[in-house]
């Protein structure tokens, strides 16, 4: 097997090589670019995780603001409870301080 610096940047081959090292480098050249094929699918599928984590978070904070705009607007003390899948939004009211 020859080392992965050869391979990235192969020698010039001649006529007079080898078969099997004619083999070798391209078995070896394979083995790279599949190697770092799995390196690049483990990069975005550790990226797709952390974007779904930040997608979770955000929308955390949406439904904090959100919540605490109807308190501000309505000066009500409301809950918003999360979306059920294929759903439509919920929210609970308190007792208003004020009536409008």
């Amino acid at each position: 097997m020859l080392p992965i610096h050869r391979l990235r940047d192969p020698p010039p081959m001649s006529s007079s090589d080898g078969t099997k090292e004619l083999w070798c480098l391209t078995h070896g050249m394979r083995r790279l670019v599949l190697a770092e094929f799995v390196l690049d699918a483990q990069t975005i599928q550790d990226l797709t995780d952390k974007n779904t984590a930040l997608r979770r978070n955000m929308d955390s904070i949406d439904d904090q603001l959100y919540s605490h705009n109807l308190h501000m607007r309505r000066e009500c003390e409301v809950r918003v409870v999360s979306l059920p899948p294929r759903g439509s939004a919920r929210t609970r009211q308190g007792t208003c301080r004020h009536s409008p």
